[in-house]
């Protein structure tokens, strides 16, 4: 029943005590599959949410679920978790699940280590693995969904030159997909080395690469994208305007604020709310006392 989800009901799920996630996976298996795959969904719109909970011992019992839909959720739902005792745990999902698409979703959730490797957050035998297993998931002979977000995890480490050379790797094949995953992990790179391709990709045929290139080009956060950002803004595709204002907000500053007022004088009712409440974040970065 609709009721049995309720956000009361499994907002329980929060919190739990060790003993609590004990009797949690003994009681999980006798539950339906759909229950299960339904109870996961709704943690995850949870966490999204509000930030007083926090599933992590409920999703850590779903990790271990045999259906491949309801790990994968449980994986996406711990997206915001960088805590070292998930690393090894997100590892084996990556390297031995049977399906592909935990694997591809375990790669996405190591991005965040991956970004903590980058820091010198991380001990040097847990960079070396970490680095290794997701170079390893990139080969040809995997999945091409496990390749991608096994490149777009790496990322944050491009400034290696292996990781370096897979990414101009990928970013020359002639499969869409994989160009798409090397421009996302050009923006992670931070590696200014990338940014005319990345300014060059805004304008692309494809609006699903101008889209990763916005993204890109506002997880760089440099100024000099703001002239290609303006006009991606304006694109014919919502997804890639929504991605270019979201960028444009990401890179802020006074050229920021600029840009975004210029697209608030003439931009489509769709995208004035957007842009408005972008413009309101980055005015309040710029402004941090100011009343609004």
């Amino acid at each position: 029943r609709d009721g049995d989800f309720s956000e009361a009901r499994v907002a329980r799920l929060s919190d739990l005590s060790r003993e609590d996630g004990r009797t949690l996976a003994k009681a999980w298996q006798a539950f339906p599959e759909a229950t299960r795959e339904a109870i996961v969904r709704r943690i995850d719109d949870l966490s999204e949410e509000r930030i007083d909970v926090n599933f992590r011992r409920a999703l850590r019992v779903a990790l271990d679920d045999p259906s491949a839909t309801v790990r994968q959720l449980a994986v996406s739902a711990l997206w915001e978790e960088d805590s070292t005792d998930l690393l090894g745990r997100f590892e084996d999902l990556l390297t031995q699940d049977p399906s592909e698409d935990v694997r591809a979703q375990a790669a996405a959730a190591l991005e965040p280590y991956v970004a903590r490797a980058a820091e010198g957050e991380l001990e040097p035998e847990e960079v070396d693995r970490l680095r290794d297993l997701l170079l390893t998931a990139t080969s040809p002979n995997e999945p091409l969904v496990v390749q991608r977000r096994s490149l777009e995890a790496l990322g944050p480490l491009g400034n290696d030159p292996q990781v370096r050379d897979l990414i101009a790797e990928f970013y020359a094949s002639d499969e869409q997909a994989l160009r798409c995953s090397a421009i996302y992990a050009m923006g992670r790179s931070l590696q200014s080395e990338w940014m005319p391709d990345i300014l060059s990709e805004l304008e692309n045929d494809e609006a699903e690469l101008r889209y990763e290139a916005a993204r890109a080009a506002g997880a760089m956060g440099s100024q000099d994208a703001l002239p290609g950002l303006l006009s991606a803004a304006r694109d014919e595709d919502a997804e890639v305007r929504h991605a270019a204002i979201a960028a444009i907000g990401q890179i802020g500053g006074r050229g920021g604020a600029r840009a975004l007022e210029r697209l608030a004088d003439d931009a489509d009712e769709s995208d004035l709310e957007l842009i408005e409440s972008t413009l309101e974040d980055v005015n309040s970065l710029l402004d941090p006392f100011s009343s609004a």
